[in-house]
């Protein structure tokens, strides 16, 4: 089992309300979002610190919070990355500029939208200190199924067979060296800017001797390497809802889940409710099962359930668990 870097993992409605995953990361301003929906408990703060937010389609339960997304970067002097499928900058730059802002110089949001389609992605970015003006739009080939990247992970993203376009996504954490979440927690220092510093200087090969001023104090590599720091192939999480588990889309399912730590899936109907699952393109629970028994997971999660079986959960539970043993819901 691949030791895990980031020290929030938060299904932040749990299996029953709207589908949306938050991860972050100790010592910078670098959370993910997977899904739009409502984030109403999780603070402005939470948001503030997002780097990228991953968008698998324009239906209201997985877009209603873009709102508070933006409202909680808008004073920052950042970048802003958003993906999403077709039709994603203008629905976003809609949105956006539905609003009055005072623009004061303070606001610097700088928000790049990417929307990825079959073999190819559309990207624009919409600029605050330039008011919001109509985004130009670049168009460049995209073989996938990479679509983000940074020095400590990528997201990988592939297309879902929903009712609307519709992208399943992935991250994988890069090998390598890692701030370990649980020996921050129990340490002396507490995260800040000196986590990145030192992440820095150990991926760059510095001498375990090389010395950091951390709070007044002076600590060496090599010391903050063991007490804080786990050397590991990295984790992977899948993010997969409202798709349809068709023939047409398994094969890049299964290689967008395979070997993950957390297969957070979609599971909107049992059995019983496959004629709607084909109709309304969803996954029942026996084959979220499917899904992460072929691609080998660690741990299931069953997400997105019907407001249907509310106080019948079990039942979906107990179906996936009939195929992949290792499941979960949080209920």
């Amino acid at each position: 089992m691949a030791a895990r870097a980031f020290s929030t993992v938060q299904l932040v409605n749990g299996s029953t309300g709207d589908p949306v995953l938050y991860l972050d990361y100790p010592g910078s301003d670098n959370a993910l979002l997977f899904d739009g929906g409502d984030n109403g408990s999780l603070t402005m703060a939470q948001l503030g610190d997002l780097e990228a937010a991953f968008i698998t389609h324009h239906h209201v339960d997985h877009f209603i919070g873009l709102d508070r997304i933006i409202r909680a970067n808008m004073d920052r002097d950042k970048v802003l990355h958003l993906f999403g499928p077709v039709n994603t900058i203008r629905k976003v730059y809609d949105r956006i500029t539905a609003y009055e802002y005072p623009f004061f110089p303070f606001q610097k949001i700088v928000v790049k939208i990417t929307e990825l389609l079959p073999g190819k992605m559309r990207t624009a970015t919409l600029e605050c200190t330039k008011r919001f003006p109509e985004p130009e739009v670049v168009e460049t080939d995209w073989v996938g199924p990479v679509c983000y990247e940074n020095a400590d992970l990528r997201v990988e993203a592939v297309h879902a067979e929903h009712t609307v376009p519709c992208l399943s996504f992935a991250l994988a954490e890069k090998s390598g060296y890692h701030p370990d979440p649980t020996k921050l927690a129990a340490g002396m220092l507490k995260s800040g800017a000196w986590v990145q510093e030192a992440l820095k200087l150990l991926r760059g090969g510095a001498g375990r001797q090389t010395r950091l001023q951390i709070n007044g104090g002076s600590f060496d590599l090599g010391t903050l390497a063991t007490n804080y720091f786990t050397e590991s192939p990295g984790a992977r999480v899948a993010y997969i809802t409202d798709t349809f588990f068709s023939e047409a889309v398994r094969p890049d399912l299964v290689k967008l889940a395979k070997g993950a730590w957390r297969l957070y899936c979609d599971s909107f109907y049992a059995s019983a409710q496959a004629k709607q699952a084909a109709q309304y393109k969803h996954m029942i629970a026996p084959q979220a099962g499917e899904l992460a028994k072929a691609a080998k997971v660690e741990q299931l999660v069953l997400i997105h359930f019907a407001t249907r079986y509310a106080g019948k959960y079990q039942t979906l539970i107990d179906e996936a668990a009939a195929v992949f043993p290792r499941v979960t819901a949080e209920v």
